[in-house]
């Protein structure tokens, strides 16, 4: 029987008597001849690494019910019933190199058990599993009657061959030889299997390094040459002589051939039937890299007669111009070691891109000069369409097509990552739908269902571009909004979420009105890790759900969903000035009329070895349960006075330095004395400092709080109120203390411009504090309309993102010296 590779002769005008072979069965191309052999025969073959299939027969295919893209490229560990069954299957096979036995095997219908009858080696971590149908007698290791002994399996696979082929075993004793070899060396069998080779015919072997051909010596014959091969078992050989038809001068079987194919001197001549058995697309070009010869399965898969395309190059099939670097690559490989694999996007005849794998082996004489190009390859779009529906349904939740938790958590990572590069922000939110369970129960999961994908297809429809939104749970769900630059963006965001639902659901003649709650967290202003913005993105949503439901509300310390593990992470932070962890940043104060720098509040972070940089807010609390409050403020006082010391005047006014000081430190009776050794120990003018004290410093009634901010303000420094507007403090009490100014809170500048009653409390505030004699300050300002509202209500020291992100020191130092804010 032929065999699906070149056999032929050399053309009759540039014959090489020492090269009688077309082709090249160097570096694993006698994988494809045991393949061949086997698709001839009822063994299945599997051709594997230790732990890829790589290739596999039809009757493989059968004998573990699956077909060819199911296995091939596949793990080998998947043909086995568990994972303890390919361990062992692989050591026994690979290792102890046991070469008979019996093997369970998983299939589709179940175990089965298969008697494999080889594990032949061919190269180092390649190897060849034959598996047998015939579960009830090993009939291969039979001999045959007529045979010498050792000589059963392998002499029924060279007798599938019409070129001659001898086996020879470790101690160099002819192990079988089929009819092809027993006619070309003009021998009887028994003369021949079974003694020594060199007894037989004389030989001479190859050196180690050279190329792997022997000369054998025939009696009253010329010299032959004979490709070497590996064996079936360890230190076994093939000898691969040359064709007949190479000896004889008789023309082997051509290829089918194009009409206008030139004559035989010039082409290739290939076996045709089982040339065209293989399931693999087969392409053959000349030298010049012409197409000369293709097999049936090349046109299946592409759909190009061998008409179509002779004589052409078979950039034909390409799907595009390819990138040069790839070209030059694929060459410098085949120039290099005569072979060249990889995945490929080609084109179909009807215009169809796909994706291939393709092997590409140069076929050369013994000088090295290329004679063919053989290229072999599989249709990969099976395959990807598989992982493709894979990968869609591990990380979608299949009811609502929305991505599950698992891909939501990918594209956060991807988001904070950009957030970091871009000193943006990222929200999360935490949507769940109001009574949803309620529903399930009077009308049933089937409209359940349909109700959560008319909401999936609403909010997706209702999320600003970029954004993703997941279903966490049956009826909980997350949105992500990355690259945000204004935190009022995710509150309108939210807002236009809940507006999506706020028109009824209809489905299978019901008709519901649902709402929902909304917790928000925002990175990294909430947090830095995934897990710890959902929990306080939770604890935000609980809050929402017990003001009513159907709102949304940010994240705030005191709904507790942000603290971390208090023991060790306390246990750390008690070490983070020893440890050199901590850090001061700087924020931007600018005189929102022309933008001119007027200071820089400090911020206190701490860079965690596990959880990276913490803003001060996420440790807050385990600061002030563990009693560090004050040791923390001390060490700020110091470092940022000890920077703002440093930075140069702008315009003629030093910037002013912002300190926020928590009750806790007033409440130890000597923060002016703290205060004043800082001032001595940078040099800052006492002017320049100011304090921050919350509001709720305003409610207290207690002497020691009145002493300490009256001592403060003796020292020259400015006295100042934080977040005021929550609520919390009587405005009478403002001038029982030495203030100079209050800087509204955030939330109430978020919602100007958004929310009428928060623009009226603003007005209210400013014209208070106008008549009591203090500055407005306005933090968290995002936008110019918020700006321009603001300067119109004479706030003109303003601070926020729009004017700058808080600042490592050296960042603001340098822009303070007139450089541009990062």
């Amino acid at each position: 029987m032929p065999i699906p590779m070149n056999l032929a002769p050399r053309p009759e005008d540039d014959r090489n008597p020492d090269e009688p072979f077309v082709p090249d069965f160097s570096e694993g191309a006698e994988t494809g001849l045991y393949l061949a052999l086997l698709e001839l025969l009822d063994e299945g073959l599997i051709i594997t690494g230790d732990e890829v299939i790589l290739e596999v027969n039809s009757a493989a295919c059968r004998l573990l019910g699956r077909d060819y893209r199911q296995l091939a490229g596949q793990p080998l560990a998947d043909i086995f019933p568990s994972e303890r069954a390919f361990l062992n299957a692989r050591a026994r096979l690979f290792i102890q190199g046991e070469m008979r036995g019996c093997l369970q095997v998983a299939t589709p219908t179940g175990n089965r058990n298969l008697k494999f009858i080889a594990a032949a080696r061919l190269r180092p971590g390649i190897h060849a599993l034959i598996l047998s149908p015939d579960l009830a007698a090993e009939g291969y290791a039979e001999p045959a009657a007529d045979a010498a002994p050792g000589d059963t399996l392998w002499p029924r696979l060279a007798a599938a061959l019409e070129q001659p082929v001898l086996v020879v075993d470790d101690q160099l004793q002819v192990a079988a030889a089929n009819a092809a070899a027993l006619r070309t060396l003009g021998v009887e069998r028994g003369a021949l299997v079974g003694r020594p080779i060199a007894d037989c015919i004389p030989i001479e072997w190859p050196e180690d390094g050279a190329t792997p051909l022997a000369t054998l010596h025939p009696e009253g014959g010329a010299p032959l040459s004979a490709r070497v091969l590996p064996g079936p078992k360890p230190d076994w050989r093939l000898l691969i002589l040359p064709p007949v038809a190479a000896i004889s001068g008789l023309p082997a079987a051509p290829a089918t051939l194009p009409a206008d194919a030139p004559p035989p001197a010039s082409r290739l001549l290939l076996p045709v039937d089982v040339f065209d058995a293989t399931s693999q697309a087969i392409l053959v070009s000349d030298a010049q890299n012409r197409i000369i010869a293709v097999n049936k399965a090349f046109t299946t898969i592409t759909g190009y007669t061998l008409d179509e395309v002779h004589g052409k190059n078979p950039a034909v099939l390409s799907a595009g111009q390819r990138d040069k670097s790839f070209v030059d690559a694929l060459w410098t490989g085949l120039a290099q070691t005569g072979q060249w694999q990889g995945e490929i996007w080609n084109r179909r005849k009807n215009g169809e891109i796909y994706p291939e794998w393709l092997s590409i082996t140069a076929v050369r004489d013994a000088r090295g000069k290329v004679l063919h190009y053989i290229g072999m390859f599989s249709d990969l779009t099976a395959k990807r369409q598989a992982e493709s529906r894979a990968d869609y349904i591990a990380t979608h939740d299949i009811l609502t097509g929305l991505p599950n938790r698992r891909l939501f958590e990918c594209r956060f990572t991807e988001a904070a990552e950009r957030a970091r590069a871009s000193h943006r922000s990222v929200g999360l939110m935490r949507l769940d739908l109001d009574n949803f369970k309620a529903v399930n129960r009077e009308y049933g999961d089937n409209t359940g269902d349909a109700f959560l994908q008319q909401i999936a297809r609403r909010l997706r429809m209702a999320t600003p571009r970029g954004a993703t939104v997941a279903r966490e749970r049956s009826d909980t769900l997350l949105v992500l909004l990355p690259d945000v630059d204004l935190t009022s963006e995710i509150g309108r965001a939210a807002e236009a979420l809940l507006a999506s639902l706020a028109q009824p659901f209809e489905a299978e003649g019901r008709q519901v009105k649902l709402g929902a709650s909304i917790g928000i967290a925002i990175f990294p202003e909430h947090g830095t890790q995934f897990d710890a913005l959902v929990r306080n993105a939770n604890a935000a949503l609980t809050h929402a759900r017990q003001l009513g439901g159907n709102n949304h509300q940010y994240y705030a310390d005191e709904m507790g969903g942000g603290t971390l593990e208090h023991s060790a992470f306390e246990l750390n932070l008690r070490h983070s000035v020893e440890r050199e962890q901590l850090e001061v940043h700087f924020q931007p104060l600018v005189d929102g009329r022309d933008g001119s720098l007027r200071g820089g509040e400090a911020l206190l972070r701490w860079r965690h070895p596990d959880l990276g940089l913490i803003p001060f807010r996420r440790f807050l609390t385990a600061a002030r349960e563990g009693g560090m409050l004050g040791e923390l403020g001390d060490w700020v006082l110091h470092a940022a006075c000890r920077h703002a010391a440093a930075w140069p005047a702008r315009g003629g006014h030093p910037p002013l330095l912002t300190i926020n000081v928590a009750i806790e430190q007033i409440m130890q009776g000597n923060l002016a004395d703290r205060v004043q050794d800082a001032l001595k120990a940078s040099g800052l003018p006492p002017e320049r400092l100011e304090l921050d004290v919350d509001e709720i410093v305003l409610k207290e009634e207690h002497s020691r709080i009145q002493s300490a901010l009256e001592k403060l303000a003796a020292l020259g420094v400015r006295l100042a109120v934080d977040d005021f507007g929550r609520g919390v403090s009587s405005i009478p009490r403002l001038k029982r203390f030495p203030l100079r100014a209050i800087k509204l809170d955030p939330v109430l500048v978020r919602d100007v411009g958004v929310r009428e009653e928060a623009e009226a409390v603003v007005e209210a505030i400013a014209a208070m504090a106008g008549a009591l004699g203090l500055e407005v300050f306005a933090r968290g300002v995002e936008g110019e309309a918020q700006q321009a509202f603001l300067c119109a209500l004479d706030c003109y020291l303003q601070q926020g993102p729009l004017f700058g992100r808080p600042m490592t020191a050296e960042e603001f130092a340098a822009y303070v010296a007139g450089g541009k804010a990062p």
